[in-house]
């Protein structure tokens, strides 16, 4: 993700995580002990590039696929999102996916209202 970003004029990746799926490429066989684990991106303390308007004051976290995410891939997810919530001392309501932020995207393509519930709950 890195490289592809780097094709296209920016300095590096946009991320500060990426959650993988279990499969290293698109073509690769599923490997479980790959499922979920969240790769660095850029540090906490550079901005990222993940959404116009919004990375000075956002942490950007993306999840390897399109409309459909692993048990793992969703559990890293809450455990990463709660764990920045108390570090930026924040509500789950802080959370918001892109498509929230901009019309013209659908990403995560999860329902950001069921994922905050998640992370409310956890927060309890």
């Amino acid at each position: 993700m890195n490289q592809w970003h780097l094709e296209r004029g920016w300095s590096g990746i946009g991320y500060h995580g990426v959650f993988l799926n279990g499969h290293r490429t698109s073509r690769a066989e599923y490997n479980p002990a790959e499922d979920g684990i969240l790769e660095s991106g850029r540090p906490l303390d550079v901005v990222g590039a993940h959404c116009k308007g919004h990375n000075s004051r956002s942490v950007g976290l993306c999840l390897i696929g399109t409309d459909s995410f692993t048990n793992a891939q969703m559990d890293a997810a809450c455990q990463k999102v709660q764990e920045l919530l108390r570090h930026f001392n924040l509500d789950p309501d802080a959370v918001y996916g892109h498509y929230e932020l901009d019309d013209h995207k659908t990403c995560p393509n999860i329902d950001m209202d069921i994922f905050r519930e998640k992370l409310w709950e956890l927060k309890s």
